[in-house]
């Protein structure tokens, strides 16, 4: 992007759209680096007005405070080694003796360590994204250019050392400098205008480095599951011709491409992707080729598996139907373009992705198109809960109407553990209102710097439902949000999560509500969307009629009288 292009898209931002802050920490002057941080995000968020707030030049780490303590909801940090030590840019002059590296290596520990501190306190207010010095260092070691110095290695470890500290922090993410445009270093600075203006980056360097910002705070939600077909696609050959053994991945035959998209699906599965099979063959013999012992992932993490001579798309409907999950949060892989072909057309929000086969080129460049379709910047408990908990309710749907009896529902010996802490460290509420669909309230998204303002007011009211029974524990699966009002409860959002359907927890949500709160009702900030059937379904079964302005109501002695058994124990969790 141009700054012209830039320019063009700050002055057509639309008037009337909801306003978005951000604050761009950096020591030197914002300059091009913010009015091209704003296009890329006007870009990302074409119906949002964006403004960018900047603190004052030279001081980084007074920035950083800044930033958190303004009414920002998401932060840009740009750190370069200037800001560590003004002796390592170009407009401070203290020398490069062996005394001065010495005193520079110090002083980047302390400044530092105390980066970090602040970088806590930024990342507990509002999203960060992180991205470390991108300008090449002064010659301040003895060697020469193509070797690297014991100064450069130490200053760099420190750092390094630093990113991830931080990067464990929530809501902390450390750019990828490897990510975005391939420009060196050197080509990365604008050594004149640095001089002259205290502005270092030329502008295809300022571009890329807004790009990455914004890619990094507006991640696109990520894909639930992958379906992936086997013949030439998990394995190389046709195993009802060539049998379970002489199907190959491996690299004495030239296959490894396949083997390494085993490791990437092994992978995806331990960060909680759901990965389906379904193939065109004898379900006896791709069984046998799963049970090979040489595989490079566990064959065990495939569920469902279907194999038969049916079309592709049948397969994939019935997995989605066990998964439970909407045809645009899957992956489906397959080497065959006429396979591929079929199931788009029979489900055409699904991304459809034609398997490389040998060309090891084109395969390490698809393992890096899955990571960006399936990668999430934290890994939840739930996340690795999710496998275990579709095969139980896969076995609670062959059980029947049964599963919902409360004879049965009683012998689950349930645990429903409401916790009603405001805690802005815990990514999973968010994630829950943000990806969750069926169970929706209102289908209300929310930032994750607007989440994190409202768990600072005292009159927010949220929980957080965790269930296990004798099936195993499903993890963190409702959440309900919202403000109380002297003897009114105003729930804002509610969500639960699909896994969790069938076992009367949001009766026993409600019922947790009434007590703690001890209000005479709840109204609903109710709206029927596309999706959000079972959660109508909720009310019509409990008889609560939303009214002409999408407010649903439900008072404390309707509720009681109206229930039902309520099957589970129940604990809490308080501050």
């Amino acid at each position: 992007m141009t700054l012209n292009e830039a320019l063009a898209l700050i002055n057509k931002q639309p008037g009337d759209g909801s306003l978005n802050v951000y604050f761009l920490v950096c020591g030197c002057q914002s300059l091009h680096l913010a009015t091209l941080l704003q296009a890329h995000l006007l870009k990302r968020l074409p119906r949002n007005q964006v403004q960018i707030l900047t603190g004052f030049y030279g001081d980084f780490s007074g920035n950083l405070a800044k930033a958190a303590e303004s009414n920002a909801t998401s932060a840009a940090v740009v750190v370069e080694w200037s800001d560590i030590d003004p002796r390592l840019g170009l407009r401070s002059s203290g020398g490069w003796s062996a005394q001065a590296t010495q005193d520079i290596l110090a002083t980047c520990r302390q400044r530092l360590a105390h980066f970090r501190n602040e970088v806590r306190k930024l990342g507990a207010r509002m999203p960060v994204a992180w991205t470390g010095p991108t300008l090449p260092l002064p010659p301040i070691g003895n060697t020469i250019r193509a070797q690297k110095s014991v100064v450069e290695l130490d200053l760099e470890q420190q750092l390094a050392l630093f990113q991830l500290d931080i990067a464990q922090i929530p809501g902390v993410r450390v750019i990828n400098p490897a990510c975005g445009d391939q420009l060196s270093s050197s080509a990365r600075l604008d050594a004149r205008m640095e001089l002259l203006a205290g502005f270092p980056y030329t502008i295809p360097a300022a571009n890329a480095l807004a790009s990455c910002l914004v890619e990094v705070l507006h991640q696109p939600s990520p894909k639930k599951g992958l379906i992936t077909d086997l013949d030439e696609t998990l394995w190389a050959g046709i195993v009802g011709e060539v049998g379970p053994e002489g199907v190959s991945w491996h690299q004495e035959h030239h296959t490894q491409t396949h083997g390494l998209y085993q490791q990437m699906l092994g992978h995806l599965a331990d960060c909680g992707v759901l990965v389906g099979a379904c193939s065109k063959n004898e379900l006896s013999t791709v069984q046998a080729a799963l049970a090979r012992t040489d595989l490079f992932f566990n064959p065990e993490t495939l569920f469902p598996v279907y194999a038969s001579w049916n079309s592709k798309s049948a397969s994939v409907a019935e997995t989605l139907r066990v998964w439970n999950i909407n045809e645009d949060a899957v992956v489906f892989i397959d080497d065959n373009p006429m396979e591929l072909s079929e199931v788009q057309r029979a489900f055409p929000g699904m991304t459809c992705l034609q398997f490389p086969g040998n060309q090891p080129a084109k395969g390490w460049n698809f393992l890096g198109d899955l990571a960006d379709l399936f990668g999430k910047p934290l890994v939840l408990e739930e996340d690795r809960l999710r496998l275990a908990s579709i095969r139980a309710a896969a076995e609670l749907r062959d059980i029947g109407a049964q599963a919902s009896s409360p004879e049965f529902l009683s012998s689950l010996q349930g645990v429903v553990t409401v916790s009603w802490r405001k805690d802005p460290s815990d990514k999973r509420p968010l994630e829950l209102i943000n990806k969750t669909n069926q169970f929706n309230l209102n289908g209300l998204r929310i930032g994750e710097g607007d989440w994190q303002r409202s768990l600072e007011r005292p009159e927010t009211v949220l929980a957080v439902i965790s269930y296990q029974d004798k099936f195993g524990p499903l993890g963190k699966i409702a959440v309900l949000a919202g403000s109380q009002c002297g003897t009114v409860l105003r729930v804002s959002s509610w969500v639960m999560s699909c896994r969790a359907f069938s076992r009367r927890i949001e009766h026993h949500t409600l019922d947790a509500l009434f007590q703690r709160f001890n209000v005479q009702d709840i109204h609903f900030t109710f709206a029927a969307t596309e999706r959000n059937q079972p959660l109508q379904e909720f009310f019509h079964a409990l008889g609560v009629a939303p009214g002409p302005e999408g407010e649903a109501c439900i008072s404390r002695v309707y509720f009681k009288e109206h229930c039902g058994v309520l099957p589970h124990q129940v604990s809490s969790l308080t501050e």
